[in-house]
């Protein structure tokens, strides 16, 4: 594709980042987004930026939703996204039978949402995904703090395609291709699902490091960070990246589960918590290890 026309729906940071890069690469791009704020800061970095009233899809070849799924009272709040997709719809259903535009997915989302949401916009365009419009779910990996970078850098592009249409498909390899990174084909399922593990991932990691900071100073540690660093080095588990995601069952041998087990013991015997590896034990008893 030389030169395509995309929409962003949503000028957050992972939007800004997505549509800053694809205009690295001479694409059109036009924000979407109810935030008046959000649009003024847009158009500050020279994008045309307008209302969901104003969407217009005439053709566009694709659009990218990056809107926020938080957390609500009962699981993830859809509620922007849902009101993103029946814009879309709308805005399809005016588009020409010539345009095929492919709606694209960014939000962390439970593993069938994006399914769902295709419901929304086949209702309210009244036409058929993959046939007269593409769907497909594209995690994003950025960061905060270097989300530019990481856009126009990334380790890889993660895809699920609805209905897995090949010209869907075409379309999304053929805006990423220029990054010179491999595009990964995986069920919308598993896509969904490997952006959970990819953020869950982390966000256990750091816990256990803050929990083994924080248990440093009770044994009057003073140099935990340290100790860290070297363990960066020496712990397979940090070196080799494929370290401990085969399925070969419960963690064995002698050595961790007694050094688990004589951990806890010790930690509990002093009255400190170590609450990951209690539960890292814990999963571990259920799958039939000690």
């Amino acid at each position: 594709m030389s030169v395509a026309n995309i929409v962003v729906i949503g000028a957050g940071v992972v939007g800004t980042a997505t549509g800053r890069g694809f205009r690295r690469h001479d694409h059109k791009v036009t924000f979407v987004d109810t935030d008046a704020a959000a649009r003024h800061r847009a158009a500050e970095l020279g994008f045309l930026a307008v209302e969901p009233e104003a969407l217009d899809l005439m053709d566009v070849n694709a659009v990218f939703v990056t809107v926020s799924a938080p957390a609500g009272e009962r699981g993830v709040d859809l509620t922007h996204l849902l009101d993103a997709s029946r814009a879309l719809g709308t805005a399809l259903a005016h588009t020409t039978p010539d345009t095929f535009t492919v709606v694209v997915y960014r939000s962390t989302v439970p593993p069938g949402t994006t399914r769902k949401l295709v419901t929304v916009l086949e209702a309210a365009s009244n036409g058929k995904a993959g046939v007269d419009f593409g769907v497909a779910y594209c995690p994003e990996y950025l960061r905060a703090g270097t989300a530019y970078e990481d856009f126009i850098n990334p380790p890889l592009v993660s895809v699920g395609v609805v209905g897995g249409d090949e010209l869907t498909g075409e379309i999304v390899c053929d805006l990423h291709r220029p990054f010179g990174r491999a595009v990964q084909f995986l069920g919308v399922e598993e896509a969904e699902f490997q952006k959970y593990v990819h953020n869950l991932f982390n966000a256990v990691k750091i816990s256990f490091f803050n929990e083994m900071r924080g248990i440093a100073s009770c044994l009057e540690i003073d140099d935990s960070d340290e100790v860290f660093r070297i363990t960066a080095i020496t712990a397979e588990g940090m070196w080799n990246p494929c370290y401990g995601i085969a399925d070969l069952g419960p963690y064995g041998g002698a050595g961790l589960p007694n050094d688990a087990e004589a951990w806890l013991k010790e930690m509990e015997r002093m009255g400190v918590r170590s609450a990951l590896v209690e539960a890292a034990r814990a999963v571990n008893v259920r799958l039939g290890g000690r």
